[in-house]
C-alpha cells in the first residue's frame, strides 16, 4: 500500500539535462531520476518505520460485513469486514482495536485511524455525501437506514456487494517534508560515491568501478539515521522509539 508523504526536493543536486535542455542524454537523465525515486522512497521508508508507522496518509478500500442486530440499537452487536492491502482481499475482523461493539445496524467501524471517507459505493450506486457522516473511525448512514449485508461470493460492483473508499492515518507532522529531503539527498550521494552524513555503518563506499550500496536497516536497528537535525525530529516525535503504534487488547 502506498502511503502519502511530502517531500522538499530544494536540497537536492540538480538533475542532468532534461529533455528540453541542451546536452541532454537519456541514459544519464534517466539514471539520476531513479536514483531520486529510489532516495526518496527508502527516505520515507526509513522515517515511517522510525516514527512507528503513525503517519502518512493511504488509500484504503474496505468490504463491511455487518452479522445483523436490532435497528433499536437496545443490544451490542458485532461486525466484520474484507481489507484490500492494495493487491489481496483479507479478513480484518471487526476493524476496531480490541473488543468491537457496535450499536446498530447504521454504522459500521473502518479500520482506522480515517482522515477521510471519498467513495461509499452500493452495487454501481455511489452514494451522495448526504448519505452518510464520519465521527472517528465510525461510519454512520443517515435517515435511519441500515447498511446493507455484504456477499463475499461476488466481486465488487454487483448485487449484493458494497464498498468504502477512503483515506486512512495521520498527516506528517510539521518539518516532514524537509526531513524526508534531507535524507534522500544523503542516500543519493551515498549512491554516487559522494560525501555524505550518514554513519560509516550504513555506507560502503568503493571506488574501484564497485557500485556504491547502504544498508538502511542497520539505521531501523538503531532507531536513528546519525544526522543530528532528523535525529532530533525523530526523538521529538517518538522518544521512546516505538515500532509499532500502541494497541488495546
Amino acid at each position: 500500500m502506498t502511503c502519502e508523504w511530502p517531500v522538499d526536493r530544494g536540497c537536492f543536486d540538480d538533475l542532468p539535462p532534461g529533455p528540453d535542455d541542451q546536452g541532454y542524454d537519456e541514459a544519464t537523465y534517466t539514471a539520476a531520476l531513479a536514483d531520486q525515486s529510489m532516495a526518496e522512497d527508502t527516505a520515507v521508508m526509513v522515517l515511517n518505520h522510525l516514527t512507528a508507522g503513525i503517519y502518512g496518509l493511504c488509500p484504503a478500500v474496505v468490504r463491511p460485513c455487518p452479522t445483523g442486530g436490532p435497528p433499536n440499537g437496545m443490544r451490542p452487536w458485532t461486525q466484520t469486514l474484507l481489507w484490500w492491502d492494495g493487491a489481496h482481499w483479507f479478513n480484518a475482523g471487526c476493524g476496531c482495536v480490541g473488543r468491537c461493539r457496535l450499536d446498530g445496524p447504521g454504522v459500521v467501524h473502518l479500520p482506522g485511524p480515517v482522515a477521510t471517507v471519498d467513495v461509499v459505493t452500493l452495487g454501481t450506486t455511489v452514494l451522495d455525501d448526504s448519505d452518510y457522516t464520519v465521527e472517528g473511525d465510525r461510519l454512520y448512514r443517515r435517515g435511519g437506514k441500515a447498511w446493507p449485508s455484504q456477499d463475499r461470493g461476488r466481486p465488487l460492483g454487483e448485487q449484493g456487494t458494497w464498498s468504502v473508499e477512503y483515506t486512512r492515518g495521520r498527516p506528517c507532522p510539521a518539518g516532514t517534508a524537509k526531513m524526508v529531503g534531507l535524507l534522500a539527498q544523503e542516500f543519493i550521494s551515498a549512491c554516487r560515491g559522494g560525501a555524505c552524513r550518514l554513519p560509516a555503518s550504513v555506507v560502503q563506499v568503493t571506488r574501484s568501478g564497485v557500485t556504491h550500496t547502504f544498508d538502511a536497516t542497520k539505521m531501523l536497528a538503531n532507531g536513528k539515521v546519525g544526522i543530528p537535525e532528523i535525529d532530533l525530529w525523530l526523538n521529538a516525535l517518538n522518544p521512546y522509539h516505538l515500532l509499532a503504534p500502541p494497541s488495546v487488547i
